[in-house]
């Protein structure tokens, strides 16, 4: 259990680095090193919570991404029609990326549909706009309900 959870900081940790690093560049024709990315959960669907109460729901489609808040204190807060990164790392395990640029936030999440539980590293408003100065986040919740694709 050490071993998986160290392993699993150890790549939201470089994930992290490579979003610091990054310019503003479009992320839809992007390559990570020399390997075309993949939208390997395009026709799944979720629900998850955190432990402080907030929940969302989320659907990836078409190589995209969209999410609503359905509880917590984000409730009604949504986005739609964001270009997403995949990768398989293990056993029905998924390391997820995305950039909001229009919000200047930059999400991470690992999915393990095995144990039902997901993993997140998020940097919001990373301009450091006095309206909405810098945050970032690390969480972990359940997911309550999971649709894959048919």
């Amino acid at each position: 259990m050490i071993k998986r959870t160290l392993t699993l900081l150890s790549v939201l940790l470089i994930n992290l680095g490579t979003c610091l690093a990054q310019n503003t560049t479009s992320v839809e024709n992007e390559t990570y090193q020399n390997v075309e990315l993949e939208n390997l959960l395009d026709g799944f669907s979720m629900n998850f919570h955190y432990h402080n109460g907030g929940a969302i729901h989320i659907e990836f489609y078409d190589g995209k991404v969209k999410y609503v808040w359905v509880a917590g204190p984000a409730k009604g807060n949504s986005n739609k029609d964001i270009t997403y990164r995949s990768r398989r790392i293990g056993d029905d395990l998924y390391l997820v990326n995305w950039h909001e640029t229009g919000k200047k936030d930059y999400m991470t999440f690992i999915f393990d549909f095995k144990n039902m539980v997901m993993y997140n590293s998020v940097i919001l408003g990373y301009e450091n706009n006095p309206d909405r100065p810098r945050r970032t986040l690390f969480n972990d919740g359940i997911i309550d309900t999971m649709k894959r694709p048919e």
